[in-house]
């Protein structure tokens, strides 16, 4: 998701307050960690210019005062972040354009805040009742704006482009919009084994194009009875090339990257941000900490989905699965509770710092595993994507399935106001200036 992310509701607010100004053009400054390797704005502070701080403004134009820009300056400077020079044009009928007179005035701010900001890519956003448009500050490149929360809401202009045929009864369900904007995305999917793989095989089937899967192991003959793409031919392969192989038999034109890698290494961890949206569908709680993190620290939607099956004394007891989403204005999975802190420690480590533990236990039985159970539980969450980024009016983003009972809930978490990975006193819209809690390769510390 390159471009401007706005955590919500900060957009909506901002913008609502802007364009309620008299009909007169209003500014505002927003403040954004730049993540140069996903090209992407995390907006962390944004608000509108004061009165006092504009040299005129009416319908047309609006001029600041030379001291509040240098304020500006300052401020990106001492903070390391992007400034964000918003304006309205209150007049605007339909998406709007920079005007001449926008380019004129970029071509004297570009240079002053690459002098006297922080030396980082700085932007422009105009704002109309329809819509806005945003660029790097002093060019014509275009950049996307985006608002995050139980929705990932693309504000400026959509993608371009007719929905397949393939899509017909998609497109009948939730317009050629809502399939364009599917098909765009860039999605990850940590973990291809029981309930990944089928993640895979879904996204394809809606159209996805662009896909990357993440998964360090190799499909074992235990593997066979859930592993969707899997046959005893691909035993020894890795996981992500048979997702991989699998997606491209279902949708050619789909690029697909698959990484035999663990999501807990930096090196790894460090591509989350250049995602639009990921599917999280491990077991493994270091992991799932990683990316709860980068959900909230980088501002890409997460869905998060698990399944137990209990068995004692050879009799099921519980058939269990969860489904949670991880955005702004929803709780984490530290906030739920989801996450086992002793296990994220272990599963930190390296195999060597592992072995040379005597504290540390070893390998786990096996879990009980069925296809029909990961099935439901996969549709679950890609339905709650489709809720997400499309009309389809699915409105839960934290479910719990109970196999035994036939059941569908929804759950009511609350949000810890202090919580370190999703309030604004932890990791939230920090983005690369908050650490991640990841493994770091040998010569570069220990794990944190």
């Amino acid at each position: 998701m390159s471009g401007i992310r706005f955590p919500s509701p900060v957009y909506r607010q901002l913008s609502a307050t802007l364009l309620d100004a008299g009909g007169v053009e209003s500014c505002a400054i927003a403040y954004a960690h730049y993540v140069a390797h996903a090209d992407a704005w995390i907006v962390a502070d944004a608000a509108a210019v004061p009165e006092h701080a504009y040299e005129r403004r009416d319908r047309i134009s609006a001029v600041l005062k030379a001291q509040y820009l240098l304020d500006v300056a300052n401020r990106s400077r001492v903070t390391g972040m992007a400034a964000i020079l918003i304006h309205t044009h209150p007049d605007c009928s339909n998406w709007p354009a920079f005007s001449t007179t926008d380019d004129n005035g970029e071509a004297q701010l570009a240079p002053y805040l690459g002098r006297r900001g922080a030396p980082v890519p700085h932007a422009a956003l105009v704002i109309s009742p329809n819509g806005c448009r945003a660029r790097r500050l002093g060019s014509g490149d275009e950049i996307g704006v985006w608002e995050v929360d139980k929705h990932l809401t693309l504000l400026s202009p959509r993608p371009d482009g007719e929905a397949q045929e393939r899509h017909d009864r998609q497109v009948r369900a939730f317009g050629e919009p809502g399939q364009r904007l599917l098909k765009s995305l860039r999605y990850c999917v940590v973990g291809a084994g029981g309930t990944g793989s089928l993640v895979c095989q879904q996204l394809a089937h809606l159209g996805a194009t662009d896909i990357t899967v993440i998964d360090p192991d190799h499909i074992e003959t235990t593997n066979l009875n859930r592993v969707v793409g899997s046959t005893p031919a691909t035993v020894g392969f890795a996981k992500v090339e048979v997702a991989a192989a699998m997606i491209r038999n279902i949708n050619p034109d789909a690029l697909v990257t698959g990484l035999q890698a663990d999501i807990v290494d930096g090196d790894v961890a460090n591509l989350l941000p250049t995602f639009d949206f990921i599917l999280l569908c491990t077991d493994s709680h270091a992991s799932r900490a990683v990316v709860n993190q980068a959900a909230h620290q980088f501002l890409v939607p997460v869905i998060d989905m698990g399944v137990s099956i209990t068995v004692k004394d050879d009799v099921i007891t519980h058939i269990t699965g969860r489904v949670q989403m991880i955005a702004p204005e929803l709780p984490c999975l530290t906030c739920t509770g989801a996450l086992d802190g002793k296990a994220i420690l272990r599963e930190l480590r390296t195999p060597e710092q592992r072995a040379a533990d005597p504290y540390v236990q070893g390998v786990h039985e096996p879990q009980p595993a069925v296809i029909s159970i990961n099935s439901t539980v996969t549709s679950l969450a890609i339905t709650m994507l489709l809720g997400a980024v499309t009309p389809v009016p699915t409105r839960p983003r934290h479910l719990s399935y109970d196999g035994i009972r036939g059941r569908v809930s929804e759950l009511a978490a609350a949000i810890h106001p202090e919580c370190i990975v999703c309030s604004s006193a932890g990791a939230h819209a920090k983005g690369l200036s908050w650490p991640m809690p990841v493994r770091h390769a040998p010569n570069d510390g220990e794990a944190a």
